[in-house]
Parts: C-alpha cells; sequence; structure tokens
C-alpha cells in the first residue's frame, strides 16, 4: 500500500472511530502521512528539474531575404533531388530552420558587385493594392477658376479635366545557378542571394522605372543638351506644370562629370569645389555634391545626354501587390540540375508605375 492509498484508508478510519482516543490517535498517523506525501512530491520536483534539458536559445530572426531562403533550405530534399524550394516575402515570418550546412573553408565567400548602386526607386512614393491592376486618373490643366462675383452676378465654371489610366503589375524576374557545393556553405548562398540575386534583381526594377516613366505621355521636356542653366529651368517648370517642387534630378555619370569638372574661365577654379577643397576653397571637399541643392542620382540607368528632373515623390508612385515583395525560389530536381550538380536561384517580384502628375517631370535631351 503506497502512502497516498493508506492516507486514504486512515481518513476512512477516522470517520468509523467510536471514541475521542482512537480518533485522536488516528488523526496523528494522518499528520504524519501527509507530511511524508508532501516530502516525496518536492523530492521528486527537485529530482525532475534536475532531469530537465536546458532550454534552447531563441533563434535570432533573418537579417535579409536571403538569409532566410538559405536557412530554410531543406539539403536533404535538395541532395534527393526533390525539387525543393525556400520561397517568401518580405516581412514573413521566418520558418524554423530545417538544416544549417557546414562552411565549406577552402570557397571565397567574397560576392563582388561589379554593377551600378540602386537608389532610384526610394525617390518614388509607394503604394500597396490587393488586385494586379490600378485604376488611376491623371489630372489635366484647370480650366477656369473661381472669382470674385457681385451680388446677383453668375458664378464662374471651373473645371479639373482628368483621364482614366491602368496600371498593370509586371513580374521582373530571372534567375541564376549556383553549384551543390557552394549551397553547402549557408553563409556564402544566403550572401550570394543578397549581394548577387537580389542585386541584380533591384537593378531591373529601377531600369523598368526609368523606361516606363520616360515612355509616360505629358512629361515636360527640354530639347536641348544638359547643362546647369536648363536644369535650373526645368527645375522650374516641375514648379510651374504642376504646382510641385522637384525633389530630385537623375543624370548619367558622362554628364555629372561634365558639370562636375567645370570651371571658372577667369581663375581655373572648379565651381562644384576641386580636388582639395570646396568651390573656391570654401570649406570640405564634398564627394558628389547635388545639383541646384536636390538629390542627384547619378546612375546609368539613364543614357548619356538625357537628364531627368522631378517632384519623384508626389508625382508618381511605385505599385506593388499587398503582402508581397521580392521573393526568392530555390529549386532543384531536374535532370540537368543533377547531372551538373547545381541548384537554380530564382529571384522576382511584380510591380507597375503610376504616374499622376507627368507634367511633374521633365526630360532634358537633345
Amino acid at each position: 500500500m503506497n502512502l497516498r492509498e493508506k492516507l486514504a484508508q486512515l481518513i476512512k478510519d477516522l470517520e468509523a472511530a467510536e471514541d475521542m482516543e482512537t480518533a485522536k490517535a488516528i488523526k496523528s498517523e494522518i499528520d504524519a502521512v501527509q507530511e511524508q506525501i508532501k516530502f516525496a512530491d518536492e523530492k521528486k520536483a527537485l529530482l525532475d528539474s534536475m532531469k530537465a534539458p536546458e532550454p534552447k536559445p531563441a533563434k535570432a530572426a533573418p537579417r535579409t531575404l536571403g538569409e532566410y531562403a538559405a536557412k530554410n533550405l531543406d539539403l536533404t530534399a535538395v541532395r534527393a533531388g526533390n525539387a525543393a524550394k525556400a520561397s517568401t516575402a518580405y516581412g514573413f515570418k521566418a520558418a524554423t530552420d530545417v538544416h544549417m550546412g557546414s562552411p565549406v573553408e577552402v570557397i571565397d565567400r567574397n560576392v563582388v558587385n561589379i554593377a551600378r548602386a540602386t537608389d532610384i526607386r526610394d525617390l518614388f512614393g509607394a503604394e500597396s493594392i490587393s488586385g494586379t491592376s490600378l485604376k488611376y486618373f491623371v489630372l489635366g490643366a484647370t480650366e477656369g477658376s473661381p472669382a470674385a462675383v457681385a451680388q446677383g452676378a453668375q458664378k464662374p465654371q471651373f473645371h479639373v479635366p482628368s483621364t482614366s489610366q491602368t496600371a498593370t503589375l509586371q513580374k521582373i524576374a530571372g534567375w541564376y545557378y549556383e553549384t551543390d557545393e557552394l549551397i553547402e556553405d549557408n553563409e556564402f548562398l544566403r550572401s550570394s542571394i543578397d549581394n548577387r540575386g537580389l542585386y541584380a534583381l533591384d537593378q531591373a526594377v529601377e531600369s523598368y522605372l526609368m523606361t516606363t516613366l520616360l515612355g509616360t505621355s505629358g512629361l515636360g521636356s527640354i530639347a536641348q543638351a544638359p547643362t546647369a542653366d536648363n536644369i535650373f529651368q526645368a527645375i522650374m517648370q516641375v514648379k510651374s506644370a504642376s504646382t510641385y517642387d522637384a525633389d530630385a534630378i537623375i543624370i548619367n555619370p558622362t554628364d555629372y562629370q561634365t558639370l562636375r569638372l567645370a570651371k571658372d574661365g577667369t581663375n581655373g577654379q572648379y565651381y562644384g569645389g576641386g580636388y582639395f577643397y570646396g568651390p573656391y576653397g570654401n570649406g570640405a571637399v564634398v564627394r558628389q555634391p547635388g545639383l541646384w541643392g536636390l538629390n542627384t542620382v547619378v546612375t546609368t540607368a539613364v543614357a548619356a545626354g538625357t537628364v531627368l528632373v522631378g517632384a519623384f515623390n508626389q508625382g508618381a508612385s511605385v505599385i506593388t501587390k499587398a503582402g508581397e515583395g521580392a521573393r526568392v525560389e530555390i529549386v532543384t530536381g531536374d535532370h540537368d540540375d543533377r547531372t551538373n550538380n547545381r541548384v537554380t536561384v530564382i529571384v522576382e517580384e511584380r510591380i507597375a508605375l503610376a504616374t499622376r502628375v507627368p507634367g511633374a517631370f521633365v526630360k532634358i535631351a537633345a
């Protein structure tokens, strides 16, 4: 009979006791058994706590999309050719790690970028839609205007014409190979996706945005080769045509170089500052000063001889699918992948550009 069974029996004996002396003796025995049970329970809890495994440290959330995809790649399935894939969008919670490959120390992990920087997308406004296309309205010049009205006189009419446009999400996508030796190195795979795959995707997105914007009807234009003077004229044209203040300039490196190296013909001083001092010896050298005080993006995304001035944030918006962002997919399993010891990394994003105020942009080109 264990202690709990003994306690139950003593309680029954206490209920059946016929005199006080017997009841007191049974009660004393009950107290002793309860103490033994309490001690046994505490002893068991202590032993259990000593046997319990230490809690595992919480896993850090992935810092980048490449890190997420790399950490969630099932290497066992990859080796078996089961078309395993890792796919996500920015903002999604990372799943539990499946497998972490051991670093291959003899492989150079450096991923070198030899292409242009990406700064254009952030100039625009940003919106998301639930569908696949957005119908928006482009406002024309106001016809007429409110005015002072004499008593009994007719009020003047004014009208803001509008034209509907549709921006449809376009998928920008591409893929490249990595060898299976490299995907065993989880850190290299993360670096490859972030610094090669997604970087190339960002460049393609920015090229798409520039091509789409420059192909929009209704943009302002100055049919001359870019100069400091006509860039300023374009800034004022943006203000006149849209009432918005221009907030950025996009210019090719060749044209920026011409402006940056321009000199005062009398003193031979660089207008933008020389290689030791600022303009006319004032202040420190600024590596890449903005033109006319505006944010200036120097990029090969525009051709030499073309400059775009605009109120980017208010004049147009980059449209994305709600809940989506750039996506990475790691795929293997077809015959060529297995026989060539490689995987395919796919990068893609769906975007559109809605240019609501074409007059907020001025293109300068001869």
